[in-house]
């Protein structure tokens, strides 16, 4: 019989071994599901969050565990050696690009994670024990995969965009993911018309490891990528009932996305209230002492984008109104909610704002840390979109800023801590920006390190190395009575830019501006578009102030047709060019009618919905004649071929658009639509061919041109929507102001050179509008011998040609 004990007793030893390990795999797991990493499911694990009624989420997400009522909820387990009073992490997003700087810039945030663990440590560590203790996980923030997403689960950009620019980080360390515009493309990169699309980012989660890191089939190589739904929260420090960070993933894509989802599952009746639901609950359930809510789209930003309620700027006029003075929302709010994002706005003040600590997200390429504003009461946002891209800077007065860096790749180092003395939890951060490439410089202080990272390809094999520098950003304490010195005075914080005490709640009214809305459907009283009225397509020339620029850009623009290369490439810029002078006509129909309006207000309705009627033909035959005239895809440069696509689309919108059944009473917000996404999608293609090379980037200062003139149109029309005559006719006014310093600067690309003068000095009024071309060409004709590059050459005979017909000279 001992022979029979002997075994049974190793067959126990065994069983319990293998109790222990399974112990030890779920502690180190974060219940987020994945490969080895499966969901927790003990009874009391519900991260503080609460347990959300069980029909509360169906749809969300594709993952096992989601749509099944309860959106998945984790734990971050806290890492060996570190406080359960600390938690450490990284902010980055818009990481998605596949671009040296974005492999760069995540060499440099393992190397930061590294440091940062070393400088606490009482012991010595390897490398992955030093990043483990110096952030424990990673929040992206969306535009995960550029430019138009990923379209299966087991796609290769999942490697080249992801998984190949976080090699350096210890495989297990969790990346949270949400889903930005470019992850959820419809149509073309960035519409977010298409969050099917996104749903193949929810189900990369779930797909199986490539443990040896050979196979080229499998994209995945790390389980370290975490959407397990399209929303849900995780907890890290204190104990998994009593989280020291409680952090809540939004899905803003379909909320803040400017054009609707054709799939009613992305409706906000009910995806949309459904999350709200989630997040109020979520958010009043926790017992959290600090709370974060991480998201692609802002509340506020300094950035292109801009703020909430006021995105992308479409009425220039009224850009920042909303959220400074939230008693007076803008005009752009009020006639075009879901493009402004007011909607989003709505969404956040009702379940976010003044709730949590801080509000995170990515979506403009810079580096920002904006305080609080009185609409969303004590929450502080940072925006960190520059780890694959980066741009210039949108209005760096549009919000009060901490700080803010533009033009530089990087990322923010967080750690939320206990502070023992006070009770109270507070945050503390650091802001990193990075250079791709050596340039044969060393570093040149103590801020600056420099490093090298060995690149590898989808089957492991190594591709090339890539070195980089990085620079830990600093800012002197602000000057006493400034603006900024005195807001974090008030919080006893003006020694430093870089820590946020927790302060208690301002005490915001509740809010139901999003729930309690129906879907916006604002029909601002234009006439109903006839079938007759359908029927017209011939469209002659519009006679309007704009008559004297027409005049002078037509022979330009043919000089740059003539000095083509191509067939091909004459046939496309003569074809962009033409629209351009159509879309001025459409501006002179609309500038007509505000002078018109303004000595004859009595009959101003009268006066903007014949001339909004006018615009409607005017879009329709600009659609026919882009599809008539583009060549074909084939024979168009790479950048440029999804043209005939999005024309395409654009004349089915359009005609959707002029349907009696779009909005009985004549919705512009509903009619510009089609012209304000064209507008935005040429400009996509445009960033993309002025990168290229040869005759490309000329091509691409004509799209862009484009771009500008019909995203300015589609501002004028918007503006007719008002029915009081002075405010639409500043508003026309201030648009036509920047629709002349858009063609001024997009027909040469000179808009990283324009002096201060041409972008704030045009006077906008109609009897001046001569006069502002003038001042703009005089500028941008004084840069053009130093600045243009030679590629560039065939535009300046329309500068010239400018010049000469207003009688100025060079010299002047």
């Amino acid at each position: 019989m001992k022979p029979l004990k002997i075994a049974l007793s190793a067959v126990t030893m065994a069983l319990l071994l293998s109790a222990c390990a399974d112990d030890e795999r779920r502690v180190q797991g974060d219940g987020m599901g994945g490969v080895g990493n499966e969901v927790i499911t003990d009874p009391d694990d519900t991260a503080g969050g609460g347990s959300p009624s069980p029909d509360i989420d169906a749809g969300n997400g594709s993952g096992p565990g989601a749509g099944s009522g309860n959106p998945p909820s984790g734990h971050v387990p806290t890492t060996s050696g570190v406080s359960p009073d600390i938690v450490r992490f990284l902010v980055m997003g818009d990481s998605g690009s596949g671009s040296d700087g974005q492999m760069a810039t995540g060499a440099a945030m393992a190397d930061v994670c590294e440091a940062k663990g070393r400088e606490t440590a009482v012991r010595a560590l390897s490398r992955e024990q030093a990043i483990r203790q110096g952030c424990q996980f990673v929040l992206g923030l969306g535009d995960n995969i550029y430019e138009s997403g990923t379209t299966t689960a087991r796609d290769p950009q999942f490697f080249d965009k992801f998984e190949k620019a976080y090699l350096t980080f210890p495989a297990e360390l969790p990346f949270y993911m949400v889903s930005g515009n470019h992850d959820n493309t419809a149509l073309f990169g960035g519409d977010g018309a298409g969050n099917a699309r996104g749903e193949t980012q929810v189900q990369y989660t779930y797909q199986s490891v490539d443990g040896t890191g050979s196979d080229a089939a499998n994209p995945r190589k790390t389980p370290r990528w975490r959407m397990p739904a399209r929303y849900y929260d995780v907890s890290a420090g204190g104990t998994r009932s009593e989280p020291l960070v409680h952090l809540f993933a939004i899905d803003s894509n379909q909320i803040a996305g400017g054009f609707p989802d054709a799939s009613a599952d992305y409706r906000y009746s009910t995806y949309g209230l459904r999350q709200l639901d989630w997040l109020k609950r979520g958010l009043r359930e926790s017992r959290a002492r600090f709370k974060i809510a991480f998201a692609h789209h802002p509340y506020l930003s300094n950035g292109d984008h801009g703020n909430a309620g006021n995105y992308d700027d479409l009425i220039a006029a009224e850009a920042g109104v909303a959220t400074a003075s939230p008693a007076a929302p803008s005009l752009q709010a009020a006639l075009l909610p879901v493009l402004a994002g007011q909607r989003y706005k709505d969404f956040l003040e009702e379940a976010m704002c003044d709730v949590t600590d801080l509000y995170v997200n990515g979506h403009d390429h810079d580096l920002q840390w904006l305080t609080a504003v009185p609409s969303c009461g004590r929450t502080e946002f940072v925006v960190s979109g520059a780890a694959g891209k980066m741009r210039s800077v949108g209005d760096a007065q549009r919000n009060l800023a901490r700080l803010q860096r533009y033009d530089r790749y990087g990322f923010f180092w967080m750690e939320v801590r206990l502070d023992r003395v006070s009770n109270r939890p507070e945050l503390v951060s650091e802001l990193y920006t990075v250079t791709p490439g050596s340039d044969g410089a060393s570093a040149s202080d103590a801020a600056t390190r420099s490093g090298s990272v060995t690149l590898k390809r989808i089957d492991g094999s190594v591709e090339r190395t890539l070195a980089y520098r990085y620079r830990r950003e600093s800012e002197p304490a602000p000057v006493a009575g400034t603006a900024l010195h005195d807001y974090l005075s008030r919080f006893g914080e003006q020694n430093t830019l870089f820590r946020l005490r927790q302060r208690p709640q301002a005490g915001l009214p509740p809010s139901s501006a999003f729930s309690a809305q129906s879907p916006f459907n604002q029909c601002n009283g234009a006439a109903p578009v006839t079938a007759a009225l359908r029927r017209e397509s011939a469209v002659t020339p519009a006679a309007g102030p704009l008559d004297p620029l027409q005049a002078v850009l037509q022979p330009g623009l043919q000089a740059a047709i003539s000095a083509q290369p191509t067939a091909e490439g004459q046939q496309l810029l003569s074809v962009l060019a033409d629209a351009s002078l159509a879309g001025l006509d459409m501006a002179d129909v609309l500038l007509q009618a505000a002078i018109d309006s303004a000595s004859s207000p009595d009959q101003a309705a009268a006066l903007q919905q014949a001339a909004a009627r006018d615009v409607l033909r005017r879009m329709s035959a600009l659609g026919s004649s882009l599809q008539a005239g583009l060549p074909a895809s084939s024979s168009l440069p790479e950048p440029l071929r999804s043209l005939p696509q999005m024309v395409s689309r654009y004349q089915g919108e359009v005609a959707a658009a002029e349907a009696d059944s779009a909005c009985p009473s004549g919705d512009l917000g509903a009619v510009v639509a089609p012209l304000v996404r064209l507008s935005r999608n040429l400009a996509n293609v445009a960033e993309g061919a002025e990168r290229a090379s040869a005759e490309v980037p000329v091509l691409g200062g004509a799209t862009r041109l484009l771009a500008g003139v019909l995203g300015n149109v589609s501002s004028l029309v918007v503006a007719t929507g008002s029915t009081r005559t002075s405010a639409i006719n500043d508003t026309l006014l201030g648009t036509a102001d920047r629709l002349l310093r858009d063609v001024a600067l997009d027909v040469v690309p000179l808009r990283t050179f324009a002096p201060a003068p041409v972008v704030d000095g045009v006077t906008a009024v109609p009897v001046a509008l001569s006069g502002a071309v003038l001042l703009v060409s005089r500028e941008i004709t004084y840069r053009l011998d130093q600045l243009l590059q030679p590629a560039l050459s065939p535009l300046a005979a329309l500068v010239d040609t400018l010049l000469a017909t207003l009688g100025v000279r060079l010299d002047d």
